[in-house]
């Protein structure tokens, strides 16, 4: 695995890049509720999503049929500026049920993980799933140096895992392998340092160091949107 094995879409601004993303994924979606009278749809928080969320929320979508939920969410109330979940409601015309949440609610993260990894099961394989990719080579809150991302240890991970690395407030996070078993994928991150990163990652192929890497270990490989 020594180049990314896929079509990076960018080498161009970030708003096209985002409106590349967001027709691409809304044909996706379109056909999963046609094919299965219903869509579920994993996206991310931070900076660089806003314009791909908002480029999503423009489209024509059946979005009575299309359940969406954030990647990972800080332990924060809804409504806080920091909250992932404020931001997609904010970008995207959701039906009112239309939303997944993963919010502890005052619960310690370990039962809320359990309780919430349960809920979300039925919604499984998701539809798709689009990641962001920090600097490290991060995936939602899944950082490097977690034993949890080995090989062996996935089996007995729910749905939803705590997560709350050194240094950083707590929160929740899809686990790898919704992640990586999704029915599509992608990838959005820009500048030219995360795309050497990540070529990077995947020269080593260890998804403990890099768990950027886990997107790449099963079903179809990533679709990558770059923007310079």
């Amino acid at each position: 695995m020594n180049a990314i094995p896929v079509t990076l879409a960018g080498a161009t601004t970030l708003t096209r890049v985002s409106e590349r993303l967001a027709a691409d994924l809304a044909a996706i979606l379109r056909q999963a509720v046609g094919e299965r009278g219903h869509a579920s749809l994993a996206v991310p928080g931070g900076t660089t999503p806003r314009e791909f969320l908002t480029a999503l929320g423009r489209c024509d979508l059946p979005w009575p049929q299309i359940t969406v939920m954030p990647t990972d969410e800080r332990d924060v109330a809804p409504d806080d500026m920091r909250s992932n979940e404020r931001m997609i409601r904010e970008c995207l015309p959701l039906a009112s049920d239309g939303y997944a949440p993963l919010r502890a609610d005052g619960r310690p993260l370990e039962d809320a993980a359990m309780e919430l990894g349960n809920r979300l099961a039925p919604l499984l394989p998701l539809d798709a799933v689009v990641v962001g990719m920090g600097a490290d080579t991060h995936i939602a809150s899944l950082f490097p140096g977690d034993p949890r991302l080995g090989r062996n240890e996935r089996g007995a991970l729910p749905p939803v895992v705590p997560s709350y690395p050194a240094g950083l407030e707590p929160r929740l996070s899809l686990a790898p392998s919704p992640l990586a078993a999704a029915r599509w994928k992608a990838l959005l991150i820009s500048g030219d340092e995360k795309r050497s990163a990540l070529t990077a990652a995947l020269e080593t192929k260890d998804p403990v160091a890099h768990p950027v890497c886990l997107l790449f270990e099963s079903g179809a490989s990533p679709r990558v949107y770059w923007a310079e």
